[in-house]
């Protein structure tokens, strides 16, 4: 009885050594049971140094037939620190990218917007973005938001075949997704053996520990470890051909305004230059003098309707020749390098009745330096910067209302304002709506200021005729085209062009809009109708100009023998007529003597002074119309990539 006594307590001792221990680990089992659930309260797994985190992103789709996403997604975040909410980044363009390479473009339109929170929308950056949330309320720990749209890519790009590449979760956030479960419906049968997802940073082709089944025609899946940051999850499908019908980008009367308003005003601008603009029958007589009367300034202005600063430097030669200055020819030498220079000296005060003569003549000779005293001699340093007040002023006397109502009627007059705003009106609507569409409306004012100011320059210069020299002008368009194509070309290409190549109605709506831009340009310019008066003039200057450009031999020796300073006394006016260099060969056969108001240390040659003087006038121009603002001229997964496909985008807490 005593040996039995002995092995039972002998039994219980050991039972109890190892009863002991497994309490210890069921005990220690139980705390880490608690331990998890704490862990995942309060998600410090994997939210050690985070402000936020998704514990779970749902994501329900439904794909309809025209190649549109019914999305709803739903969000539970975990808000470490105090945030307002979360905000969601759709994107209004995608850069779809394949497994062989091929890359497609396409926008996208988001609509059927709602959320279950307070939210504002905003388009920038090429996002659609949702700010959900309030600013006036901070919030902590587990919190779901629930957003809905309608998110529509177009056309589907593929020939011979269609394809569902859509990004269930892109790119774009910046925080850690803990889970991620997906729904896909798709609207008819599909292969689902060219079936794939895509997971991880940009560009990655491997499936990770994604699980999913298909049932019919839906895919559902769940995706259970970790998405960093920045990595996204993309489901890609080959679907047959035509598997999407009526597929593309759904369009209002608003997005058509685009092509209908400036076409509109092209139509309105013609029939308005037709009923007010349009001149009489313009009969050209044959002239050898200029108009009775007219300086050079005079004829520049009757003849193109508006001075410029060529035809108020014309007046330098124009004044010269009637013997109030000389123009000195100067030889230059700076460091080894030699260069012609001129100076020009007063030879007597003004002593005529033309008050635009006077102006020229007192400006040209006042001290910059001290405007109390008058010089006898300047040079082209001494005008830069300043005679182009004088110039200003004299052109705004002769470009004044009273004028102009002379020559153009005062009822065409008033109707160049129409294609004026038109031409505005039709800039910003075929540049605006592409950038807002594409949720780049941030780059608004670069990408109207830059284009509309280069290409306004450039076609300034290209069209302007108070150039003198024909190398001047050649070197001053030359000198335009590069200067549009640097400072208008390049930001056009690189703020509008990607826009409007988003969507074929931008570029077409752009292409339309130009070629009516042009169109309302030239009625602008013929718009005004010339009076009985002003038709008369051109019928004269039309005459005189065509005589000095085709004038035979022996009419202008005749002229000449008549009188022997015919030559210059017709000189400033080529120069506003443009024809100066066709003027001055047609006298290279004919025996010329060098006028008594141009002095050189060369022997007269009449090719020469040709070339002297068309480079006077130009730099004489430049100088006079100078101004210190103004510088230059005047004027495995299924083909799948992570990332790769549309939609997507990301977001971030607030």
């Amino acid at each position: 009885m005593k040996k039995i006594l002995s092995k039972v307590i002998l039994i219980l001792l050991v039972v109890s050594s190892f009863c002991l221990p497994l309490k210890e680990t069921l005990a220690l089992s139980a705390d880490k049971d608690t331990s998890v659930t704490t862990l995942e309260d309060n998600t410090s797994d994997v939210t050690d140094n985070l402000d936020y985190v998704i514990e779970n992103y749902d994501v329900k789709i439904i794909v309809n037939e025209n190649n549109t996403f019914d999305i709803t997604e739903t969000i539970t975040a975990y808000f470490n620190k105090p945030r307002h909410g979360i905000y969601r980044k759709i994107p209004l363009s995608n850069t779809v990218t394949r497994l062989n390479g091929k890359v497609t473009k396409n926008r996208a339109q988001v609509t059927n917007v709602s959320v279950d929170n307070k939210y504002t929308t905003s388009r920038a950056y090429g996002f659609y973005t949702l700010k959900i949330g309030s600013e006036s309320e901070n919030l902590t720990g587990r919190q779901t938001y629930v957003i809905k749209y309608t998110y529509n890519i177009g056309k589907d790009p593929l020939k011979n075949a269609d394809e569902l590449y859509l990004n269930i979760i892109g790119t774009d956030w910046d925080t850690k997704i803990k889970k991620v479960t997906f729904s896909i419906k798709m609207p008819k049968a599909f292969d689902y053996n060219k079936l794939g997802f895509a997971i991880g940073e940009k560009g990655s082709v491997q499936s990770g520990m994604l699980s999913y089944k298909v049932e019919d025609n839906l895919i559902t899946g769940e995706y259970n470890d970790v998405l960093n940051a920045h990595e996204a999850l993309t489901v890609r499908c080959e679907l047959e051909d035509n598997y999407f019908v009526n597929a593309g980008l759904k369009y209002t009367i608003v997005d058509y305004l685009a092509i209908i308003i400036p076409v509109i005003g092209a139509v309105i601008s013609l029939l308005l230059w037709y009923a007010f603009g349009k001149d009489d029958k313009v009969i050209e007589t044959v002239e050898f003098f200029p108009p009775k009367g007219c300086n050079s300034l005079d004829v520049g202005f009757l003849y193109k309707g508006k001075a410029d600063s060529k035809d108020v430097t014309s007046l330098l030669i124009y004044l010269a020749n009637k013997g109030y200055l000389k123009i000195v020819e100067l030889d230059k030498n700076v460091s080894h390098f030699k260069y012609k220079d001129f100076k020009i000296i007063k030879i007597k005060d003004y002593d005529g009745d033309d008050e635009n003569e006077r102006t020229f003549m007192e400006g040209l000779f006042k001290n910059k330096k001290n405007k109390e005293e008058t010089l006898n001699e300047v040079t082209p340093s001494d005008l830069y910067d300043s005679f182009y007040k004088t110039t200003n002023k004299i052109m705004s006397n002769v470009n004044k209302a009273d004028n102009k109502n002379k020559i153009f009627t005062k009822k065409s007059r008033n109707k160049k304002i129409f294609p004026v705003i038109m031409i505005i009106l039709t800039y910003l609507i075929i540049t605006i709506p592409p950038l807002y569409a594409c949720g780049d409306l941030h780059m608004v004012i670069l990408a109207l200021s830059f284009p509309a100011l280069g290409f306004t320059f450039m076609f300034g210069v290209l069209l302007d005729s108070s150039i003198s020299s024909k190398a001047g002008a050649i070197t001053a368009k030359i000198f335009a085209v590069i200067w549009g194509v640097l400072f208008a070309g390049v930001p056009w290409a690189v703020f509008v062009l990607p826009n409007l190549l988003q969507d074929p109605l931008f570029f077409i709506a752009y292409i339309v809009g130009i070629i009516c831009v042009a169109l309302m340009m030239v009625t602008y310019k013929f718009m005004p109708k010339r009076t009985a008066f002003g038709n008369e003039m051109l019928g004269k200057l039309s005459g005189f100009k065509n005589f000095l450009e085709t004038a035979e031999k022996e009419k202008l020796e005749a002229l000449v023998n008549e009188n022997p300073t015919y030559f210059y006394d017709i000189l400033p006016f080529t120069y506003v007529l443009d024809v100066s260099d066709k003027w001055i060969k047609n006298f290279e056969t004919i025996s010329m003597q060098a006028p008594t108001w141009y002095n050189s240390s060369s022997t007269f040659d009449l090719v020469y002074f040709n070339t002297f003087i068309s480079s006077t006038m130009t730099r004489a121009n430049a100088a006079m119309s100078s101004s210190p603002h103004s510088s230059g001229s005047s004027g495995s997964s299924g083909g799948g990539i992570s990332g790769g496909g549309s939609g997507g985008g990301g977001g971030g807490s607030w």
